[in-house]
């Protein structure tokens, strides 16, 4: 019975989030001047929306078909082979004569080699992945046979990126570590060369949709840039990056859902593989993941099915009061009466989540939180368990 209820609730959630991309998609490309104001009413509430000519369309929930394995959120499941991991100061030769080497505090493990300005350690500089870009690794080596620098080849580039390290043993063991990353990755398996279009790729981390499946996990947070009139609107107010936040789920049978609060039909789940099937990923500039290293043991996944559980359908809601009000804790939350009345907007949601997992301030109210406050360009944002990734760009680019 218990079962069959969560089910119930998993496709009405799904059916949501539909709702929401499918008018995203009919509003898509429309300037402001084209939409008009119309009153969405959902579930009971009535939101005020910006909305094409287009009806609006329906969803036959029974058409929804869920995984039998997924009534309960997990875990992704422990990696069998672990790249050798190293990392310390680095000389990179500048492309620039005049500049000859510099120094650069280097990180490489996870099929990836990453290096930061010695004063800037927390924001990458420059990110080489060998999982997204095919490389060739070349060594120099003197007189002796002692290996001096060795440089990476981006393919299909006429990029370079030459390293040496303080002496020819540091500088053989850095060559032996990143040539293992690399022969390691799927960049050693076939030809991916589509980062080549982007000029300075390497001055953004991204992650591949293949490794997103791969290593996406319960808890890690989603960021959005929107492409329309609605977002921009609301960057412009919140003075953001992004105008969307959402949780990411991971179940039983491997598939990845989108917790979010939509702009006009409440809290619903997003499929990922509805994601890119349906290509609504091209309803957005950009999407972001922060990865949350935490334990995931059982208290924590147990915190979030009931989180989930509980406010599956819930109305969507942004007022004044709720911007105006600074404090409030899981205990005030927790009281039946606020449960059964709670709305969410987008970032809300997500902070609400964060405050029951014990991760953001128990006593800040989850309404200060906007897209934009979850960033980490955001320094003001206090993660008291676990650590919060820097963003990583979603890479669609083999779509």
């Amino acid at each position: 019975m218990q079962q069959n209820n969560f089910q119930a609730k998993f496709k009405a959630a799904l059916a949501i989030s539909k709702l929401d991309k499918k008018n995203r998609a009919q509003n898509k490309g429309q300037t402001q001047n084209q939409l008009h104001q119309t009153i969405v009413e959902h579930n009971g509430l009535k939101s005020t929306y910006f909305m094409g000519h287009n009806e609006i369309p329906e969803i036959d929930e029974n058409a929804i078909v869920v995984a039998e394995l997924d009534i309960s959120i997990v875990t992704k499941k422990g990696e069998q082979y672990k790249t050798p991991k190293l990392e310390g100061m680095l000389l990179k030769k500048s492309p620039h004569y005049l500049q000859g080497w510099q120094q650069r505090w280097a990180v490489c493990q996870d099929n990836r080699l990453v290096y930061y300005l010695p004063e800037n350690r927390g924001s990458p500089f420059g990110v080489l992945d060998f999982n997204i870009m095919s490389y060739s690794l070349q060594d120099t080596k003197d007189q002796n046979g002692n290996i001096i620098e060795f440089v990476l080849i981006p393919s299909g580039s006429t990029k370079n990126f030459i390293f040496k390290a303080g002496t020819s043993q540091e500088t053989m063991k850095w060559f032996h570590v990143v040539r293992e990353n690399k022969d390691t990755s799927e960049g050693a398996k076939k030809i991916l060369n589509n980062l080549v279009k982007y000029p300075r790729f390497w001055r953004t981390d991204r992650i591949s949709c293949e490794q997103f499946l791969k290593t996406g996990d319960t808890g890690d947070i989603l960021l959005f840039r929107g492409n329309g009139a609605n977002c921009l609107i609301q960057r412009g107010l919140t003075g953001s990056d992004y105008d969307h936040a959402a949780v990411l789920l991971r179940f039983p049978s491997g598939s990845l859902y989108i917790l979010e609060a939509t702009g006009c039909y409440g809290v619903g789940l997003c499929s990922w593989k509805d994601m890119i099937d349906e290509k609504w990923f091209e309803l957005y500039e950009k999407i972001m993941i922060r990865k949350l290293e935490i334990e995931r043991d059982h208290t924590f996944l147990k915190t979030v099915q009931e989180f989930v559980n509980e406010n599956m359908g819930k109305k969507y809601s942004l007022t004044p009061m709720k911007l105006l009000k600074q404090k409030s804790t899981v205990q005030d939350i927790n009281k039946q009466v606020n449960k059964e009345e709670r709305t969410f907007f987008c970032s809300e949601l997500v902070a609400a989540l964060y405050k029951q997992l014990g991760i953001f301030d128990q006593q800040k109210s989850a309404a200060q939180y906007w897209p934009g406050s979850l960033c980490s360009e955001n320094k003001q944002l206090v993660v008291l368990k676990g650590i919060l990734h820097p963003e990583q760009l979603i890479d669609f680019s083999s779509f």
